[in-house]
């Protein structure tokens, strides 16, 4: 193992980590007239357990809007805040000032302060500074307004500069536009991460993955309602050998259905069921036998293998899952089990005896803080199978990282940093009857 990174892992374990605040804008239960005074609630979380969190906002907050026919700015003026979060309003400054203990989140209410140019259709609205996420509601006629009362700027009759701040700050803010109507049928599927690491060499390993939902949400009927799409891509990249190859990559589109069935009773929150067919291949189609090399990655010849560097399975599978969650603390454990039949394997006949056909996953920790994640598979009469650990932090909660870069330029990259460790058989789907030395990789993940 390099020293450089033996020397940052146990950076990153050994700092305590940090706090840090998120913002949820929360959408009305109903429809909302344009008038100016309606209110909204805003939500001041503190995901992490380590410290308090002392939080500064304005109290009249600027926001961005859109319909369907016109864009602009509107004011939120900060009328109450949790009695329990110490607020202090400074009038001098005109802030609000709040303390938001560990694991806690504190309520904070606005009002509209300006009113909306249209009377009645959908609204989609953003707080810019502080920003939060998108919220959408209806609006309705109400009684008229008075004529003391300004309405919101048009985006056109906005000054330049304004315009520009709303352009850059406004986005896709419309959630019934094209992209958020995609980004209603695209979700997180498996971990999305970039690692790096030294074995017997510098290499990384990459993963991105999605699943699709094919229609979106509807009472009727389930089964449709249920149904998912899903692709993941795995690979390994040699970063020393001449041209940087990758080393393997591993492909696998799925088809599956998934059910949720949420509770919230005591500990338990709730159970899923996942079913499906799955293709997996390294995209290679009777390529030529791999060539031993002493400066890369390449396995040594074994006899026992296919002769050519082709790779591929089809299988069916189901997976149940289980997750506990504390409403106290925010801690949850999760576990699934997935149980495979291999339908078809020309090119590895022998892999079931490798990766078995049961594996299990399981994860714990903080939805939005510390988390450790191991994967288990193999043949345990053989002696044969892997495991990964997956530890991981948001990237603003570690401290070694805050040291080396701004504050500000953590919280807009988000993700995770990840330490990751593999130890066993088939890291790479080329290698499935190959077990290497123990693997240790850092770096960051995008979705876990």
């Amino acid at each position: 193992m390099k020293t450089w990174l033996v020397g940052l892992v146990v950076g990153l374990i050994a700092v305590p980590l940090g706090a840090r605040v998120d913002l949820l804008l929360v959408p009305p239960v109903g429809p909302v007239e344009a008038n100016p005074g309606h209110q909204l609630t805003l939500y001041v979380d503190n995901p992490t357990d380590q410290e308090d969190a002392d939080v500064r906002l304005p109290t009249t907050i600027t926001a961005v809007y859109a319909t369907q026919t016109t864009r602009g700015v509107v004011r939120l003026k900060v009328v109450a805040a949790d009695p329990a979060s110490g607020a202090v309003f400074n009038t001098t400054s005109g802030s609000l000032v709040l303390k938001v203990p560990k694991m806690t989140s504190q309520t904070i209410t606005l009002q509209l302060a300006d009113a909306l140019p249209v009377t009645e259709g959908f609204v989609s609205l953003r707080l810019t500074d502080p920003p939060t996420n998108s919220i959408m509601f209806r609006l309705v006629k109400g009684a008229v307004v008075e004529e003391k009362v300004a309405p919101a700027p048009v985006y056109a009759a906005l000054p330049p500069k304004t315009q520009e701040r709303v352009k850059n700050s406004a986005g896709d803010i419309d959630l019934r536009n094209d992209v958020e109507v995609v980004r209603r049928h695209i979700l997180g599927y498996e971990p999305i991460y970039f690692v790096i690491g030294a074995r017997e060499r510098i290499n990384a390993r990459f993963q991105f993955s999605f699943k699709y939902r094919v229609l979106e949400p509807q009472p009727e009927p389930e089964a449709i309602r249920d149904l998912y799409f899903g692709y993941t891509q795995t690979s390994i990249w040699d970063l020393e050998s001449t041209s940087k190859p990758f080393y393997d990559s591993s492909y696998k589109p799925t088809v599956f259905f998934q059910r949720e069935k949420f509770a919230d009773e005591g500990w338990w929150s709730h159970v899923g069921l996942q079913a499906g067919a799955q293709h997996e291949s390294n995209g290679k189609g009777a390529g030529a036998a791999t060539v031993a090399l002493s400066n890369g990655l390449v396995a040594p010849p074994n006899p026992a293998k296919h002769p050519l560097d082709s790779r591929s399975l089809n299988t069916l599978y189901v997976a149940p899952r289980l997750r506990w969650a504390s409403p106290e603390s925010g801690w949850f454990v999760e576990t699934s089990a997935r149980a495979i039949a291999y339908l078809q394997m020309d090119e590895n006949r022998d892999l079931p005896s490798y990766r078995g056909h049961v594996e299990v996953m399981v994860r714990g920790g903080h939805d939005r803080g510390f988390q450790l994640a191991m994967h288990l598979r193999g043949s345990p009469r053989r002696g044969r199978g892997s495991a990964e650990f997956n530890a991981s932090w948001p990237v603003t909660q570690m401290p070694l990282l805050k040291w080396l870069v701004p504050v500000d330029v953590l919280r807009s990259l988000g993700g995770y940093g990840l330490i990751q460790y593999f130890n066993g058989y088939g890291e790479s789907l080329l290698d499935y009857d190959v077990r290497r030395k123990d693997q240790l990789r850092i770096g960051l993940e995008i979705v876990r």
